[in-house]
């Protein structure tokens, strides 16, 4: 689905539901305006958080209408509990009705998965064919490529059948992963041409990776491709910088205040189940690859690190029981708003690296320092979009979305990444 067609859809909802809510409120003359329309903003956040503002057709489903159902509940029993009034129920029972109606016609009519199909065998090095199956946007169809002493059970045909293979699948999408400046691809490009005047959409795997991914491939960049490269703002404009660190201290101190009574707790339960000391230290990388200490609540018991692996694995018998609730909710990292404070990390960047595992990684992956050129973040795009890394592969990916961040960074993108490790916090997919 197009950006713009989500905007659109997700303003007509929101409109929609606040006339339903705001008429229905007036109706019964409840509250004052200002609170109700305070109120409706946090009732709006929480369906973000929850993923409820996201319209694809496949996410329509009985989990989708029950936790629709139980946060209008929530704000419908909170209403009450102040309000003392039945009638707020039909308020909050006249929204649910209206959201679960309003998904399934948006559901059913515009968000039907794109048929993706890959032009060329390359896929099989770059992953992208793995994304797109796991995509909710895509519906992957396969591959055509005349290479056949590669081939897997996805390949479907040939360049030759390629129109043919099209029309029958009726692909959306194809994506190039050939070198398109070899003289095999070039010979089809008339034909991709007219296919794509008959509404087919032809991108390139860079395009795709960028625009779509939303993340860079590593093993495509050089020294000409870092110079062409538009974005990059982060790197060289001053202003942006000093909002960046300005929002950087408001949220630390803020974050630090308010946090201090669990911080506290935590400290007392670490030290009560495992003998150490409550705050783990270790040497990161940092920003233009100067290292720092960053701090961390100990969730491990002590050991000896020559005996075990450099990645937590799962079910890691080294994790303590409070180790493990505080990884999974990110707990363990509050120590690190002190790191903010200081100036060695930003709230949102790369995450910092070990300096042991930061030099294997700079002779195995091509480019990887470029990741160094900003501050390290508590939280960042290769977070959120990425899985914990525990070998070099996951590493090397979420690198892709390291350096998408390092382009494209700008205010909207960090909130968007602080909304989404608000998600990854409530549903514990941390690590």
């Amino acid at each position: 689905m197009k950006i713009k067609k989500i905007v659109i859809i997700r303003i007509i909802y929101i409109i929609v539901l606040y006339l339903i809510y705001n008429i229905l409120l007036n109706q019964y003359d409840y509250v004052t305006r200002y609170l109700t329309n305070f109120i409706f903003l946090v009732f709006i956040f929480i369906k973000f958080i929850f993923g409820q503002l996201d319209f694809y057709a496949e996410r329509f489903r009985l989990k989708n209408i029950f936790v629709n159902f139980s946060i209008d509940a929530i704000f419908a029993f909170v209403f009450f509990i102040f309000l003392r009034k039945l009638e707020i129920f039909y308020v909050f029972g006249a929204v649910f009705i209206f959201q679960t109606i309003f998904r399934k016609i948006i559901s059913s009519i515009y968000m039907k998965k794109k048929n993706v199909l890959i032009f060329g065998s390359n896929h099989i090095e770059n992953n992208i064919q793995q994304d797109i199956i796991n995509s909710l946007d895509y519906n992957y169809i396969g591959y055509i490529s005349n290479n056949k002493s590669r081939a897997t059970k996805y390949l479907i045909g040939n360049y030759d059948e390629m129109e043919k293979i099209i029309k029958e699948n009726k692909v959306d999408l194809l994506v190039i992963v050939k070198d398109m400046q070899s003289p095999s691809f070039k010979k089809y490009l008339k034909r991709l041409f007219d296919l794509k005047i008959n509404g087919l959409k032809v991108l390139s795997y860079e395009i795709f990776n960028e625009e779509i991914q939303k993340k860079i491939d590593a093993s495509k960049i050089d020294e000409e491709w870092l110079l062409q490269s538009n974005g990059f703002d982060i790197l060289n404009d001053g202003m942006q910088k000093n909002m960046k660190r300005g929002v950087d201290l408001v949220i630390a101190s803020t974050l630090m205040i308010l946090l201090s009574p669990m911080a506290l707790i935590v400290a007392i339960l670490i030290k009560l189940e495992s003998k150490g000391p409550v705050i783990f230290k270790q040497v990161r990388i940092g920003e233009n690859m100067v290292p720092f200490k960053v701090y961390k609540f100990r969730s491990m018991k002590i050991h000896d690190p020559q005996k075990y692996s450099k990645y937590a694995q799962d079910n890691d018998n080294r994790v303590t029981k409070i180790g493990n609730f505080i990884r999974k909710t990110r707990i363990d990292e509050l120590p690190q708003l002190f790191c903010i404070l200081k100036g060695t990390m930003s709230f949102v960047g790369p995450r910092p690296e070990w300096d042991i595992l930061a030099k294997e990684y700079e002779k195995q992956i091509p480019y990887y320092n470029l990741r160094h050129m900003i501050k390290p973040g508590l939280t960042g795009w290769a977070q959120v979009m990425y899985p914990y890394g525990e070998n070099i592969e996951d590493t090397k990916r979420k690198l892709e979305y390291d350096l998408y961040y390092l382009k494209h960074q700008d205010l909207i993108l960090d909130v968007l990444i602080i909304f989404k490790t608000v998600k990854v916090i409530l549903f514990g997919k941390g690590k």
